[in-house]
C-alpha cells in the first residue's frame, strides 16, 4: 500500500521535478560549453635562453725553429758474391743381355698332320642291305608260284646262304675299317708326344739362356753402379771443398761491409740527436712565450664573458618569472570554470537522481495497482539483472527474484517470471519491443520484495 501511496504522489509532484531537471541540465551544459571553449596558451612559446655575445680573442702563435736536413750515413758497397764450379762425372753403363727363343716350334714347324684324312667310308653294308631287298621280293615271288604250282623251296635256300655270305663279308670288311681309325690314332699320338718332348725341351733351353743372361746383366749393372758411386763421390768431395772456400770469403766480405756501415750510422745519428736537440729547446722556449700571452687574453675575455652571461641570465629568469604568473592566472580561469561544471553537475545528477526516483515511485505505485489488478508487467529477462531462481509453481513455472537494469521499471528486488518461459497465451509483446507477463494467467504472483 505504501508504494501505492509514493506512485500518487509522484504523479502530482513530476512537473515540478521535470522543470528542476531541465533547468539544471541546461546550466551543466552551458558550464560544459564554457569550459571546452576555455584555450589554454602556451605562455612560455616563443621564448629563447639567455642571449650572450661572449668575447673572444686571438691566441699567440710561437714561432717554432727549423730542424735542418737530417745527416746520411755513407753506406759501404758489398761487392760481388765468390763463387765455385761444381765438378761433374760421367755414369758408366752396360749393354743388357738378350735371349733367342727361335728354337721353339710353332705353326707348320710343329709337324701335326690330319691321320684322319684319307680314311674310307665301307659301303658293304648298304650293298649288302639292297641284296636283302632284292631277295625279299624274290622270296614273295617264290610263295606265290608255290601256291600256284607248289615249287620254289631251293631259291629260298640260296637266299638263305648268300645272305650269311654277305654278313661274313661285311663283318671283316668292319674290322678292317676299325684297324685303320687305331692305326691312325696311334699315329697322331705318337706325332703328338714328339713335339710335347721337343717344345718341353726348347722351353728348358730358353729358360736356362734366359736365366744366364739376367745374371750376366746383374753382373754388368753392378759394376756400372759401382763405378758411378766412385765418380758421384769424388765429384761431391771437389764441390763440398770449393763450396766451403766461396762461403769463407763471402762471410768476411759481409762481416767487412757490415762493420763500416754500422761506424757511418752511428755518426749520422750521432749528429741528428743534437740536431733534434737543439730544435727541441728552442720550440719549447717559444711554446712557452706563446701560453703566457694566451693565458693572459683568456683570462681577459673570461671575466667579461662571465659578466655578460649573469646580465643574460637575470633577464631570462625575469621573463620565465613573469610567464609563469601569467601561467598561474590562466590556470586559476580554467579551475574557475572546472569547478562551475562541477557544482553543475552535482546539482545536474541531483535533479535526475529526484526524477528517476519520482519515475520509479509512479511506477512502482502503479506496478503495486497491477499487482492487486494482476494485470501486465515487464517480464522480459533481457532487462533484468541478479537473476537467481527460488523455486518452482505448481504448473512447473520457475520463480525467480530480480532487479530491473533500468530502475524506472521499479527500484529494488522482485519476483516474479521470466517471459520466455510462461506459456504464450501469457506472453504480450510491447511496442518497445520487450516482454510483458500477464500474471492473472498464471499461478505465479508479481510482486516486489525490498
Amino acid at each position: 500500500m505504501g508504494t501505492i501511496v509514493k506512485g500518487v504522489v509522484s504523479a502530482f509532484g513530476g512537473k515540478k521535478r521535470r522543470r528542476e531537471q531541465k533547468q539544471a541540465n541546461a546550466t551543466y551544459q552551458g558550464a560544459l560549453r564554457n569550459q571546452d571553449a576555455f584555450e589554454m596558451k602556451n605562455v612560455m612559446a616563443g621564448m629563447t635562453g639567455p642571449q650572450v655575445q661572449t668575447q673572444g680573442y686571438d691566441a699567440a702563435l710561437a714561432q717554432s725553429g727549423q730542424l735542418g736536413p737530417a745527416a746520411g750515413a755513407q753506406m759501404a758497397t758489398l761487392g760481388p758474391a765468390q763463387g765455385y764450379s761444381a765438378q761433374g762425372y760421367e755414369s758408366q753403363g752396360y749393354d743388357a743381355g738378350t735371349t733367342n727363343v727361335g728354337g721353339l716350334l710353332r705353326g707348320a714347324n710343329t709337324g701335326l698332320t690330319n691321320t684322319m684324312a684319307n680314311l674310307q667310308v665301307s659301303t658293304a653294308a648298304a650293298d649288302m642291305q639292297a641284296r636283302e631287298a632284292d631277295q625279299a621280293l624274290a622270296a614273295s615271288q617264290d610263295l606265290a608260284a608255290q601256291a600256284g604250282t607248289g615249287g620254289g623251296g631251293a631259291t629260298a635256300l640260296a637266299a638263305q646262304a648268300a645272305k650269311s655270305k654277305a654278313g661274313v663279308t661285311a663283318s671283316i670288311d668292319q674290322q678292317v675299317k676299325q684297324n685303320e681309325r687305331l692305326r691312325a690314332q696311334g699315329e697322331s699320338e705318337l706325332q703328338r708326344s714328339q713335339l710335347s718332348q721337343q717344345n718341353l725341351a726348347s722351353k728348358f733351353d730358353l729358360g736356362q739362356q734366359q736365366f744366364n743372361v739376367g745374371q750376366q746383366n746383374k753382373a754388368a749393372m753392378f759394376g756400372a753402379q759401382a763405378a758411378n758411386q766412385a765418380a758421384q763421390f769424388g765429384a761431391q768431395a771437389q764441390n763440398q771443398a770449393a763450396r766451403f772456400g766461396a762461403q769463407a770469403e763471402n762471410q768476411f766480405a759481409l762481416s767487412k761491409f757490415g762493420a763500416a756501415n754500422q761506424m757511418s750510422q752511428f755518426n749520422a745519428r750521432n749528429q741528428n740527436q743534437f740536431a733534434q736537440s737543439q730544435f727541441g729547446a728552442d720550440n719549447q722556449f717559444a711554446l712557452a712565450n706563446q701560453q703566457a700571452q694566451n693565458q693572459a687574453a683568456s683570462m681577459g675575455a673570461s671575466a667579461a664573458n662571465q659578466a655578460a652571461m649573469a646580465n643574460a641570465d637575470y633577464q631570462f629568469k625575469a621573463d620565465v618569472m613573469e610567464r609563469q604568473g601569467e601561467d598561474q592566472i590562466q590556470q586559476f580561469e580554467f579551475k574557475k570554470l572546472t569547478d562551475q561544471t562541477g557544482r553543475a553537475a552535482a546539482i545536474k545528477n541531483q535533479k535526475d537522481e529526484a526524477r528517476a526516483q519520482a519515475k520509479a515511485d509512479l511506477i512502482g505505485g502503479i506496478g503495486g495497482l497491477l499487482e492487486e489488478g494482476g494485470k501486465l508487467f515487464m517480464s522480459d529477462k533481457r532487462l533484468k539483472k541478479n537473476i537467481k531462481l527460488i523455486g518452482v509453481s505448481k504448473s512447473g513455472i520457475n520463480i525467480y527474484t530480480f532487479k530491473y537494469k533500468n530502475e524506472i521499471f521499479g527500484k529494488g528486488v522482485f519476483q516474479g517470471v521470466m517471459a520466455d518461459e510462461v506459456p504464450s497465451y501469457a506472453v504480450v509483446k510491447d511496442k518497445s519491443g520487450f516482454n510483458k507477463v500477464d500474471y492473472s494467467k498464471i499461478d505465479v504472483k508479481f510482486k516486489s520484495i525490498i
